[in-house]
Order: structure tokens, then sequence, then C-alpha cells
């Protein structure tokens, strides 16, 4: 399975400790723990957090080839506060990744790059050099799988951004709270959940739409059918990269197997476990590994 992953490398810095992240490259780096070949399109500042960054990239099986260098801005870094697991952000701006160059991509060969799914979300579009980059990337590919991760960030979105991207996916997660503010972006009104989901794939050609609800699991709606699967209770100790680990193993399992409902409930217990775990990358438990494999 062939996998490309547009959007930011940063670091996460998470009481005094830098955790490698971004959601896009947490999504590539579980992924590749899958057993996907991945790789991932961003840009690092040539410092020395980018060359941390990079061998953290190459450490985690996530190929590099794509990863631009910019001697002008720095590599991204994000300030994390914990509150009983869960995290609030400070996302420094005018960083590497704001700045992806499209024509740097056509001369390493990425418009002929074999790709299965190709996943993008919404911070690295905040600039409007990463966002024409993406933009270009679709007029001049096209994909069978597109997943956009929504996932907003205070201060790094608005609604253009929004009503730009859904319409290039075909597979679209968001979470409960973002529900709200989407369905105004899109239909001027805030939808419930399922009318938002019906409508979205109705209106917005989208094969699955995804609505992640914490500890309750997620809902999830594809050819007609709307349903909450169920998640499983955890003792959460942080929530960075548990919504990257879901989508991961979601896209994993929808793609090997072509069942968005099972591929939602292992993507659960996937997501479960990264809550349960310290840092947004932990290695997989024999238990994970059985759950992706089965």
């Amino acid at each position: 399975m062939k996998i490309i992953s547009y959007g930011e490398i940063l670091w996460d810095i998470i009481e005094g400790k830098h955790y490698i992240g971004g959601a896009p490259f947490n999504f590539a780096a579980h992924m590749a723990q899958c057993g996907a070949d991945v790789a991932m399109i961003s840009r690092l500042g040539k410092d020395e957090l980018g060359q941390q960054a990079f061998r953290e990239v190459e450490s985690l099986s996530v190929d590099t080839r794509y990863i631009q260098w910019d001697t002008e801005y720095p590599t991204g870094t994000v300030d994390v506060f914990l509150q009983d697991g869960q995290p609030s952000y400070t996302i420094h701006p005018g960083v590497a990744y704001d700045y992806v160059d499209f024509e740097q991509l056509k001369a390493n060969a990425f418009l002929k790059a074999e790709v299965d799914v190709f996943g993008f979300g919404t911070l690295a579009q905040r600039d409007q050099m990463s966002r024409d980059t993406l933009t270009q990337i679709f007029q001049h590919r096209s994909f069978r799988h597109v997943f956009y991760d929504v996932n907003l960030r205070k201060d790094c979105y608005h609604a253009e951004i929004v009503k730009q991207s859904v319409p290039h996916s075909t597979v679209l997660k968001l979470n409960d709270e973002e529900v709200p503010i989407i369905s105004d972006f899109l239909f001027g009104r805030k939808e419930d959940m399922e009318h938002f989901a019906r409508r979205v794939a109705s209106e917005y050609d989208q094969e699955i739409v995804i609505i992640t609800a914490g500890a309750k699991g997620c809902y999830v709606f594809h050819d007609g059918r709307y349903a909450l699967v169920p998640g499983r209770a955890v003792e959460v100790v942080d929530t960075v990269g548990a919504g990257d680990s879901f989508s991961a193993a979601f896209l994993f399992q929808y793609v090997t197997h072509a069942d968005p409902f099972r591929a939602a409930s292992v993507a659960n217990q996937v997501g479960g476990f990264v809550a349960a775990s310290r840092g947004p990358i932990p290695a997989y438990s024999e238990e994970i590994k059985r759950a992706l494999r089965s």
C-alpha cells in the first residue's frame, strides 16, 4: 500500500520534552507501523531541529524523498499544554512547512509517484504558498483515495481553506466539536451530526464521512448507512497523536478490506492505545499488531 501525506513536520514540546509530530507526520508514522509504504511531503528549516527531525522521520520508516529544506524559515515547533490528558497548543507561525514548493516536488518526480492514499489536513494550509502547492498537486494529479483530516487549530484556519479542501477529498474526518463549525462554513447553518454527514457526502461526493467522538468511539457514514462504532474505555495519559493513529489504522484497514465499519472498530482500538501511552507515536503492543493483522 502506497501512502503520501502532505503537511507539517514539527516538534511538539510537552512538559519540556521534544516529540516529533505534526498531524500529517503522525499519520504517516502510524501508517508505517501499520505496514504501509509511506512518504511525507513537508519542509524543514536547515537548522539543528530540522536535522534532528529528518533523522527521526527516517528512524520511523517514513520515506524522506519529498522533504524540502528551507534556509530562511525555521523548523516548526508547538508548545503543548496538558490538562487531564487533553492538549492545548501554541503553534508558532512563519516556519518552514508554511512554504512547501511545488516546483521542487515536480523536479523530484512526485507527479509520477504511485499512490493509493493521499492525505492532508488544514494547518499546513494557513500560509498561501503551501496552500497553493496543495492546489497545484490536485490540479496535476488524481488519487483513488484522498483523506482530509480537518483537525482545526486555533487561529490557523478560516472558512475558505475548508471550502477549498472538502471538494478534493473522498474520505472526510472531523470530530464532533468541529461539526457545527464545518457545517456553518459549508452550508451556512449548524446541522446535527447525522444530517451533516449525509449532506456533505451527497453534496461533496464523499465516499466516507467519519466523526470521532472521544471515548464514545466514532460515527461513520457510508453508502447510506450512519452508525456509531463504539470505542473502548482507557486511562488517558495524553491524547496527542491518538486521532492520527486512528486515521492511519482506519485507512489501512479500509483500503485492505473495503469495510469502513470494521475499519473504524480497529481504529478505535489503536487510538485508545495511543491515548493511554506517552507521546504521539508509541511503538505498538502485540495486541495492537494482532488487531491490525486480523
